[in-house]
């Protein structure tokens, strides 16, 4: 218990030392806790990636606890560059297996030369965690190379993530993020063990990719789930009905059509993505 708390507390005079403060608009939360950073780690097998990728190390507390991992090469991605001397210190602590990068994610390109089964690690934050999963989802739809990810959500989106259809839950998230990945949640965390602390609970969700050798268009699927749970109550003959026929569903893809948007299964939504992108 000593080793931990002289471990929360080494972090915690970092941000007073360093003169840094939390961004808000950023979604900033750390993470200090020694047992739940090595939880988090212990999720990836360092043996099964040539590189991982840190979204937002902040501090460095978990980027630590994953070369404590065995995890032979980190790309630190870092937007905010209030963490420059703490992330070139960890750096000059680990010359050979860091680098950063200070950009934003959402910016970034992740088809890094050389380099073809990545792992992304990250504790997003919550008022763009979406958009960055969505960044990577499309990321690993062209190059295949995001093979794993353990990203951390506020519970409702992770909720979103991995539920199935016909639950309430399930929608536009649950499609695109089930298309290429298997998608866990693996534990929650309570609010308690970030600072500051936040107002709603988080998870963390780890995404494998699925060996696929073929399916449609990622934007030809993501087209079709906007149309289709922007008029979620609506049945999908009326809510897809600009997009594909009515008697193309019942007939040709053996749909029902009077099904609503989140009663259709992921494949089925790939079914009719893959149809669409047969006539086009």
């Amino acid at each position: 218990m000593l080793d931990d708390n002289n471990h929360n507390n080494r972090y915690k005079k970092n941000l007073e030392l360093s003169g840094i403060n939390p961004s808000k608009k950023l979604g900033q939360n750390f993470i200090f806790d020694k047992n739940i950073l090595n939880k988090i780690t212990s999720l990836i097998n360092p043996d099964a990636c040539d590189l991982v990728i840190e979204i937002g190390p902040g501090l460095g507390g978990l980027s630590e606890a994953l070369l404590n991992n065995n995890v032979k090469k980190i790309l630190l991605v870092e937007k905010d560059r209030q963490f420059t001397q703490l992330l070139n210190a960890l750096k000059s602590k680990y010359p050979d297996q860091i680098d950063i990068i200070f950009e934003d994610a959402i910016n970034f390109n992740f088809d890094i030369e050389n380099y073809k089964n990545i792992t992304i690690i990250s504790n997003l934050p919550y008022n763009v965690a979406t958009k960055i999963l969505t960044t990577l989802i499309n990321a690993h739809y062209s190059t295949n190379k995001l093979k794993n990810m353990v990203l951390m959500f506020q519970k409702e989106v992770a909720q979103r993530i991995t539920a199935n259809y016909s639950d309430k839950h399930y929608g536009r998230l649950s499609i695109i993020s089930q298309y290429l990945y298997q998608c866990n949640v693996e534990f929650d965390l309570n609010p308690a063990v970030f600072y500051p602390k936040p107002m709603v609970d988080s998870s963390i969700v780890s995404f494998k990719s699925l060996e696929k050798k073929s399916g449609p268009d990622i934007k030809i699927l993501e087209s079709i789930t906007r149309a289709a749970f922007s008029q979620r109550r609506k049945k999908i003959r009326t809510s897809l009905k600009n997009i594909i026929s009515e008697t193309d569903l019942a007939e040709r893809l053996n749909i029902d059509v009077n099904l609503r948007a989140e009663q259709l299964s992921v494949n089925e939504y790939l079914k009719i993505s893959e149809y669409l992108e047969k006539l086009s």
